[in-house]
C-alpha cells in the first residue's frame, strides 16, 4: 500500500514543486524581456504547460508502472496459491508476488545450472577429448602393438551426424562432431590398429543416473547413461543407425547404455571401420592406463561453454544439465560427481551475492519434483550484469526455437520473448527477457504449481500467459511515446 501511495503522490509532488518554483521566480523578479514585435500563430503549441504530454520520465514512469501493476495483479488473482512472479527493469522491481516461497521449477531449473557453470568454469571453457597411444603410428599407418586410447573429458555433446539428425528442425545443432573426430584420426595416418579402441571415463564417477532420483523417475529414462566419456547422449542405437526412431511420427524412446564408456569405444570403432581403418581387437574400457604414460596423437575440443549452455537451454537437454553439474563439482570440489555439484551450486550463487534462501537441489536438470527454487533467486540470476548478456543469448526465442518453438504462438511473446519455459499437468515455469516496443528491457520469473483440487490448471496458465504478454507489451516504462510529445498547430 505504501508503495502504491508513493507512485500516486510522486507526480502530484513534482507538479507542486514546479508551480512553487514559478511563484518564487515571480517574487524575486528578473530583468524584463524585450517586447516581441511580431507573432507567428503557426508556431503555436496546443499542449498546455502543465500536461502529461510534457511530463518527463520522472512523471510517466510511476504512472506506467502503476498501470502495469494493476493489470498484473488482476491476472495473478487467477493463479493457484502456489505461484510466484517477479518482473524487473534495469532500474526497478516492477512487480513482486510471493517471490520468496520455494516452488518446484521443472526444467527451468537448468537456468541455475547454466549460471553456475558460467560463473565457476567460465564462458570460454572448452572440453578436450584426447586420443593417445603407446607409440606413434608408422609410415604405413600401422599402430603397432598398441591400443588406441580415448580419454573422456566430460564433454556432454560428442554426437554423430546420425544422432544429430534425429533432432527437430527448431532445435540447436551445437555439438562436438564425433564423425569429425573419426576423420581427424584417419587424417593422422592411423589406418591399422593392432590393438583395440579403449575408452577412459575416470574423470567422473560411474553413477549412470542421478542418485537422488526416485526409482520411478529412473525408470522413465529421462537421460542417457552418464559418463565422462559420453557418446550420442549416453544412448545405444548407432549400430542400427537409430533405424527404429528414424522417419517415425511417434518413435520409441532411445535406450540408455548399460556401459557408456564401452559403448563409446564400440561406436568409435564402427566410425573408424566405416573409414576403412582395420582394428584387430574388440573395443573395451580402459583398465587404468594413464595419459602421462602415453603419446598424445590428437584431440578435439568442444564448443565453448556459452554455446553448450545455449544448446542445453534451447533443447531443454537433461543429459547436458546433469553432465554440467558433474563438471561444476569436478572444477570446484575436485570430484566429478552429482553430489559435489549439488554442494557447489549454492556456494556459487551465494558467492555471487545472491540470496539462496529456499533453494533445494536434487539434480541439475529440474527433473525431480523435489527441487525447490524461488522467483526471487531466478530474478537475481537473470539480472546479474556479469552473465546477463550470455544468458540472454543462450535462451531460445518464444514461438521460434527449441523447447519454446510451439509456445506463445499468437501472443505478444511470439518472436519477442527470450526465455526458457516448461509446462506439465502439474507445474509451469518461465524465466527470461522481453523488450517492450518503447525499448524497456524486462526480466520475467514465473513459477506455478498445481493445487490438489485444481481442475483447470492448464487453462489458467494459458490465460495468464496471454494476459501477461499483453500487459507487458503495452508497458512504456516511462519512455515518452510519439503521442506524449507536445501537440503542434496543424498549420505549422
Amino acid at each position: 500500500m505504501f508503495r502504491l501511495l508513493q507512485r500516486l503522490l510522486l507526480p502530484v509532488f513534482v507538479l507542486a514543486l514546479l508551480i512553487g518554483l514559478l511563484n518564487v521566480k515571480d517574487n524575486f523578479g528578473y530583468d524584463p524581456i524585450g517586447e516581441v514585435s511580431s507573432y507567428d500563430a503557426s508556431s503555436d503549441l496546443l499542449t498546455p504547460v502543465f500536461s502529461l504530454r510534457r511530463a518527463p520520465k520522472l512523471l510517466t514512469s510511476p504512472l506506467a508502472s502503476q498501470k502495469l501493476e494493476q493489470e498484473i495483479s488482476d491476472l495473478v488473482n487467477t493463479l493457484p496459491s502456489s505461484s510466484c512472479l517477479t518482473i524487473s527493469s534495469p532500474s526497478e522491481r516492477i512487480y513482486d508476488h510471493q517471490i520468496d516461497i520455494p516452488l518446484v521449477p521443472g526444467g527451468t531449473q537448468k537456468l541455475l545450472t547454466a549460471y553456475s557453470a558460467i560463473k565457476q568454469i567460465g564462458k570460454d571453457y572448452q572440453y578436450e577429448t584426447i586420443i593417445a597411444a603407446v607409440r606413434e603410428t608408422e609410415a604405413d599407418g600401422l599402430l603397432r602393438t598398441s591400443d588406441l586410447f580415448i580419454f573422456g573429458s566430460g564433454d556432454p555433446l560428442i554426437r554423430t551426424d546420425s544422432y544429430a539428425s534425429l533432432l527437430p528442425e527448431t532445435y540447436s545443432q551445437i555439438r562436438t562432431n564425433a564423425d569429425e573426430l573419426a576423420d581427424l584420426t584417419v587424417g593422422m595416418n592411423i589406418l591399422f590398429i593392432q590393438g583395440a579402441v579403449v575408452v577412459d571415463e575416470s574423470r567422473y564417477d560411474e553413477e549412470r543416473t542421478v542418485p537422488g532420483w526416485s526409482s520411478e523417475l529412473k525408470e522413465l529414462a529421462l537421460a542417457g547413461s552418464l559418463s565422462a566419456a559420453l557418446f550420442d547422449g549416453g544412448y545405444d542405437g548407432l549400430k542400427q543407425n537409430y533405424s527404429s526412431q528414424r522417419n517415425e511420427d511417434d518413435p520409441p524412446a532411445l535406450t540408455p547404455s548399460v556401459d557408456p564408456a564401452k559403448r563409446f569405444a564400440a561406436n568409435f570403432d564402427d566410425l573408424l571401420e566405416a573409414r576403412n581403418v582395420v582394428i584387430l581387437k574388440a573395443a573395451k574400457e580402459s583398465n587404468g592406463t594413464q595419459l602421462e604414460d602415453l603419446i598424445e596423437l590428437l584431440s578435439i575440443k568442444s564448443p565453448t561453454m556459452n554455446l553448450i549452455v545455449k544448446q542445453m537451454l534451447t533443447n531443454d537437454d537433461t543429459v547436458t544439465a546433469e553432465m554440467l553439474l558433474k563438471e561444476i563439482g569436478y572444477s570446484r570440489q575436485g570430484q566429478g560427481t552429482t553430489g559435489a555439484g549439488l554442494v557447489s551450486v549454492p556456494e556459487i550463487i551465494k558467492g555471487a551475492g545472491i540470496d539462496n534462501s529456499g533453494l533445494l537441489l536434487i539434480d541439475g536438470s529440474g527433473s525431480s519434483p523435489e527441487n525447490q527454487i524461488t522467483c526471487n533467486l531466478i530474478n537475481a540470476i537473470l539480472m546479474d550484469s556479469s552473465t546477463k548478456d550470455i544468458l540472454r543469448e543462450a535462451l531460445p526465442l518464444g514461438g521460434v526455437e527449441g523447447i519454446v518453438a510451439s509456445q506463445f504462438i499468437g501472443t505478444q511473446f511470439e518472436g519477442k520473448l527470450e526465455a526458457h519455459a516448461t509446462r506439465t499437468e502439474e507445474k509451469a515455469a518461465l524465466a527470461g527477457y522481453f523488450t517492450t516496443a518503447s525499448g524497456t528491457e524486462l526480466a520475467i520469473s514465473f513459477i506455478a504449481n498445481k493445487a490438489i483440487d485444481d481442475e483447470n490448471f492448464e487453462q489458467k496458465i494459458d490465460s495468464f500467459t496471454e494476459g501477461i504478454a499483453n500487459a507487458i507489451a503495452a508497458y512504456t516504462g516511462g519512455q515518452p511515446l510519439d503521442e506524449l510529445g507536445p501537440l503542434q498547430n496543424p498549420s505549422s
